[in-house]
Formats: structure tokens, C-alpha cells, sequence
């Protein structure tokens, strides 16, 4: 029943703080992509991969005090509060809630700006509805020509980082 709450709370426990609503929805999609259960469903949008459902969970988790979510600059920031480290700990301990992280794949999300992960995220979705590689490198440039001079490292990102995990 709180599975997604307990993922995504898990995440902010291990990564702190994130920075921007489009570098949420690109990690959390590029952690499903590699593997992480979660239930979101995915629409193709001017950003690259949009979850209706996680940006509705978050805020249910933001609502509840559960998480923070702050305004700096023109960036909203997302972090874990304290009760929501309880209640994280709470379906640890009584509930057995379980998840496993990537670490290192977590970490290089994380260190990477929205603009590249935007990328990533677009050529893992046109690989996931079906794209050949080939395909879904030319795609995610006509989608995204502002940022071609990222495609091959996103690609090879992609194919390192998150393909095989």
C-alpha cells in the first residue's frame, strides 16, 4: 500500500536533497528504467518522460510533511523531513518495506544536471516503447536538438548505467 511512498522516501533519506521537478521525475524515471519497482506510468512530454502519478505522490508526500518542498531561486527543492525519516523507519521495522538501490548509479544520477538526464530519459522511454537504438538516438536528437552535443555520452550513460542494471 505505501510502497511507492517508501521508495521514494528511501531515496531522499539516501540523496538528501534534489534539486528541480524535472531532475525528480528524470531520476525516478531512469531508476525504474534500471530496475526500481515502482508504479508510475509515463507520457511523453515537452521535458522528456512525465509521471502524472509520481508528481501527485510527491505531493501527497509533501501534504503529509513527509517530505519538503522548498522554492531557491527558480528551482523547487525536495528533501525528507524528519518524520518522514520516522515514518520511512516505521514501515522498515513493522511492515518489512525493502528497497534496493544502486548506489553507484544512484550517485551518478544525482551528479548530473537536468539537461543531461532529460536526455538519458528520453532515449531510455523511445527504447522502452520500442525503439532500435539506432532509431531512438536519431528520435531523442529530433526531440532534442538543443541538447545534442549530450548524445553520445547519454547514450553510453544509458547503456553503461542504466541498461544492465
Amino acid at each position: 500500500m505505501f510502497q511507492s511512498a517508501f521508495v521514494l522516501l528511501s531515496l531522499f533519506d539516501r540523496v538528501h536533497k534534489i534539486y528541480g521537478r524535472k531532475k525528480v521525475q528524470k531520476i525516478i524515471h531512469l531508476l525504474e528504467v534500471s530496475g526500481v519497482n515502482l508504479p508510475f506510468k509515463y507520457a511523453y512530454h515537452h521535458y522528456g518522460p512525465f509521471s502524472v502519478e509520481l508528481q501527485e505522490e510527491l505531493n501527497f508526500l509533501v501534504n503529509q510533511g513527509l517530505l519538503s518542498e522548498t522554492k531557491e531561486d527558480a528551482a523547487y527543492v525536495y528533501e525528507i523531513t524528519e518524520k518522514g525519516k520516522q515514518f520511512k523507519q516505521k514501515l522498515e521495522t513493522e511492515e518489512r518495506y525493502k528497497v534496493m538501490f544502486n548506489e553507484e548509479l544512484l550517485e551518478a544520477l544525482t551528479k548530473e544536471n537536468s539537461q543531461f538526464l532529460e536526455l538519458v530519459s528520453t532515449y531510455a522511454y523511445l527504447i522502452d516503447i520500442g525503439y532500435e537504438e539506432n532509431f531512438a538516438k536519431q528520435k531523442a536528437l529530433e526531440l532534442k536538438p538543443h541538447l545534442s552535443k549530450y548524445i553520445d555520452t547519454a547514450v553510453k550513460f544509458y547503456n553503461e548505467q542504466i541498461k544492465y542494471h
